[in-house]
């Protein structure tokens, strides 16, 4: 695979390699001095899980750093991250933000809200089905708030936490400006797309029942009770560390949405 597929120019070298193979990694990693760790998933599927993906893929990000001599590492963890949270998902991001902590390297972990821009996987999806369907699905009641962040604000706080020390040994959350209803989210990019479309209310128990059934016939399932799960518990935290450490006062839904769909 050619450096340019995953968007990179011919000045930075690519090596990829599976996180369940720690040797691979430490080959890959010799001679570099950080790591951006930016591995997960947001469902499972036949062969990727979690636990295996996130928890232990960590574990083994943290062992192939000490192989090579990697000094730090830079995690790219989920807000909403806790012991004992409600999804799965959380949990397992929990237990990698531990390896890392726990790893004897310097790291920042960076805990981000829903990420959007071009080609992401909520705001675009949102995007194309106000285009194309006649009506748009609501689980719940749909109050449930989010506090989106532009890919053009989080990537800079990653390069920063990653060539500097500003934010190293932190554990920082990473959002917009807003804490917006998922409604209200829906009515902006509706505005940004000039789209009028009738909302459908769906059920939440309905919704979990029919979550339940995708899993089992569908790896990965286009909707799981984790990500409801996620939904309804909302996603949204405190931005002031953010501000004070990388001094980036991040930019409204509105304004960041006509970047690139309001063209």
């Amino acid at each position: 695979m050619k450096r340019q597929d995953y968007g990179f120019s011919e000045d930075i070298p690519v090596a990829p390699c599976p996180v369940d193979d720690s040797a691979a990694m430490g080959t890959s990693f010799a001679g570099h001095d950080v790591v951006v760790h930016l591995v997960g998933i947001i469902a499972e599927t036949r062969t990727k899980t979690f636990e295996q993906t996130v928890a232990r893929g960590t574990e083994n990000v943290v062992a192939a750093c000490r192989q090579a001599g990697v000094g730090k590492i830079v995690y790219l963890s989920a807000l909403g991250t806790k012991p004992g949270a409600a999804s799965w998902y959380h949990r397992t991001k929990f237990h990698a933000e531990e390896a890392v902590k726990s790893s004897g390297l310097m790291y920042s972990i960076l805990r981000p809200s829903v990420i959007y821009g071009p080609g992401d996987g909520f705001v675009t999806l949102l995007a194309k089905m106000l285009t194309s369907a006649p009506i748009t699905p609501v689980i719940g009641d749909g109050r449930y708030r989010l506090q989106p962040i532009h890919i053009d604000d989080l990537a800079p706080m990653i390069v920063r936490s990653a060539t500097e020390a500003v934010a190293d040994f932190q554990t920082i959350d990473i959002a917009g400006p807003e804490k917006l209803e998922y409604l209200e989210i829906l009515g902006i990019i509706k505005t940004v797309l000039n789209k009028r479309r009738p909302k459908l209310f769906l059920p939440v128990w309905l919704m979990r029942r029919v979550a339940g059934i995708l899993e089992k016939i569908v790896k990965p399932a286009p909707l799981t009770r984790d990500q409801i799960t996620m939904m309804l518990a909302g996603n949204t935290g405190d931005i002031t560390l953010m501000r004070e450490i990388f001094g980036i006062e991040p930019r409204e839904f509105k304004n960041g949405l006509l970047t690139y769909l309001g063209k």
